[in-house]
């Protein structure tokens, strides 16, 4: 019974010095990846922590080492695709809902800002939605996936979304960026004339938002593309004394007024 005792108290003494070598090996490469952090060296920082992913997936030192590698690659060495994985492997591993969700947002993010994969960002935004309270945040990325759409061509997709948020939404700053999109969407399919009726009705509905984003000058754009030179020189006249360079204002109705006098048929301008 001695002799047994003795060998199992020597076995639990050999499990305990691996366990304690193998967290002292896991500290010692996450302290050396802060040591190479702190002289800017992120390249071998991410080495380090390498390893300690993949001797101990799961574990806290994991999950503590693919924080920090995801922080790295976005922030310091604009890896955005090696960012994505590390946050993919929070999402796997972490405890913390809070801490999986920001790990979403983040590969959402890197899709639709970074990497403009708007394919990938739809997925995983849609991936996302599921996880947020939040009803400003479900807004933003409901705005994301319609721009996703539009900047992928896919026209018909995005003013769905559009149609579909603007039946749901009563918030006004939301209201006009979706109908901005909508306006978008038409000139950038060519439908000029419903472009200036969609951007007409936004200045009517949102006059100080509009004028901010210098619409009226698109709006002039658009008569211009639809031969509405007469429309074109007066939208620019009305705001030629607010405009900052009201010069450049004056050399495009001049052009205008040009166009509309040698336009078949014309007279000149009717006074």
């Amino acid at each position: 019974m001695k002799i047994q005792l003795k060998f199992k108290i020597i076995n639990i003494c050999a499990l305990s010095l691996i366990v304690a070598a193998c967290t002292s090996k896991e500290q010692r490469d996450l302290e050396a990846a802060q040591v190479a952090v702190e002289k800017s060296d992120f390249k071998l920082a991410i080495d380090y922590l390498d390893k300690v992913i993949l001797r101990s997936p799961g574990e806290d030192s994991s999950i503590k080492a693919s924080r920090e590698a995801a922080r790295i690659s976005f922030f310091e060495l604009k890896d955005f695709k090696k960012a994505v994985e590390y946050n993919k492997q929070l999402i796997l591993s972490s405890k913390d809902p809070e801490e999986r969700k920001l790990a979403q947002k983040q590969i959402a993010d890197i899709y639709f800002n970074q990497l403009n994969d708007y394919s990938m960002a739809i997925i995983e935004i849609n991936k996302l939605l599921v996880m947020l309270s939040d009803q400003n945040e479900v807004a933003k990325y409901r705005m994301d996936v319609a721009r996703a759409y539009y900047y992928q061509n896919n026209f018909d997709q995005a003013e769905n979304e559009v149609d579909e948020f603007l039946r749901q939404t009563k918030d006004e700053n939301q209201k006009f960026e979706l109908t901005m999109l909508k306006g978008n969407i038409a000139l950038a399919q060519k439908n000029i004339l419903r472009a200036i009726e969609i951007y007409k009705g936004v200045l009517a509905s949102y006059p100080i938002r509009a004028q901010k984003e210098n619409l009226s000058l698109t709006l002039a754009v658009c008569y211009e593309e639809a031969k509405d030179y007469r429309n074109a020189i007066q939208t620019l006249e009305g705001i030629k004394r607010n405009h900052p360079m009201p010069e450049y204002i004056d050399v495009r109705i001049k052009r205008l007024q040009d166009r509309l006098k040698n336009a078949p048929g014309a007279h000149g301008m009717r006074k």
